[in-house]
Parts: structure tokens; sequence; C-alpha cells
């Protein structure tokens, strides 16, 4: 049985990463004063959502075949 829900938020959470990286990368090219190396962290969550995401979509996926 394929779990709606769960292929929804593995979307939406593949969808904030991609946008979060985005977002992430526009403003370091702004102001690059990445002293303490806050940036690599970020770019580990964000990193982090898209597999996540990735995981429970593709989950649900398989399921259907």
């Amino acid at each position: 049985m394929i779990n709606f829900w769960n292929s929804v938020l593995g979307f939406l959470l593949l969808i904030l990463g991609i946008i979060s990286i985005i977002r992430t990368t526009k403003n370091k090219k702004k102001d690059f004063k990445d002293v303490y190396g806050n940036y690599i962290s970020i770019y580990t969550g964000e990193i982090g959502l898209i597999l996540i995401g990735l995981f429970l979509f593709i989950r649900e996926l398989i399921k259907i075949w």
C-alpha cells in the first residue's frame, strides 16, 4: 500500500532542499565572509534534506512498480 503523505513529504523536502541551496549560493556570491565555515554546515543540512526527500519519494514510487 502506498503512503501518499510520505511521497508528498519527500517531494516537498526535495524541493525545499533545492530552493535553499540556490538561495544560499546566491547569498554566498553576494558577500563571502565565511570565517567560521558556516556555509559548510548549511550545505550539509540542505544536502540532508535532499537525500531524505529522495529516499521517501523514491521508496513510495518503487511500491507502484
